[in-house]
């Protein structure tokens, strides 16, 4: 392998990610969780045309603005994260998940009246069959909108960048985005 000397302008990008480990970064956004089903399919099923899936294996990926905090903890820098989950089993995935990977929870709220926004992608192959997606993509309520701006603050203090992950799933309210 050869190194070749990369810039633009007056950024040089080694040094800029060689500086990015040392960074703090606040990643604020639409938390996701990302489930995989895949299989193989090898019959029609005789109730309407359509593949019968036989499951082989899953897994539970980070989605949206968390999967930009876990992308931000590869490239070496601290992130923590500043977003909301539902009061069921995917949330608490996704914090098992985040703990996994070291990014602060302190600004992931629990939304008791959302569902986690989840992606549910059932794969043969290489082929996507179907996408189900559980969510609620209106304005988070008031209270939480103030509660994870009062998290952004406090954890933006601390933090030498901020990310804005915005999916409209209704973090960004008005409110909040006027925060």
């Amino acid at each position: 392998t050869k190194a070749y000397p990369c810039s633009f302008g007056n950024l040089n990008f080694p040094n800029a990610i060689r500086d990015f480990k040392k960074k703090k970064v606040l990643v604020v956004g639409d938390v996701m969780l990302d489930e995989y089903t895949s299989g193989s399919v090898t019959r029609v099923s005789p109730e309407a045309p359509i593949p019968i899936l036989e499951e082989t294996h899953g897994r539970y990926v980070l989605g949206g603005a968390a999967n930009v905090a876990r992308n931000v903890h590869a490239l070496g820098a601290r992130a923590a994260l500043v977003g909301v989950v539902g009061p069921d089993a995917f949330g608490e995935r996704v914090r098992e998940l985040l703990r996994e990977d070291g990014i602060s929870l302190r600004g992931v709220l629990t939304d008791k009246n959302r569902p986690t926004t989840r992606k549910h992608r059932f794969l043969a192959g290489a082929n996507q069959l179907l996408r189900v997606d559980s969510e609620k993509t209106d304005d988070v309520d008031s209270t939480i909108g103030s509660r994870l701006l009062a998290h952004a603050a406090a954890l933006m203090d601390d933090c030498d960048m901020v990310i804005f992950s915005d999916y409209a799933k209704g973090v960004f309210s008005p409110a909040v985005s006027r925060g």
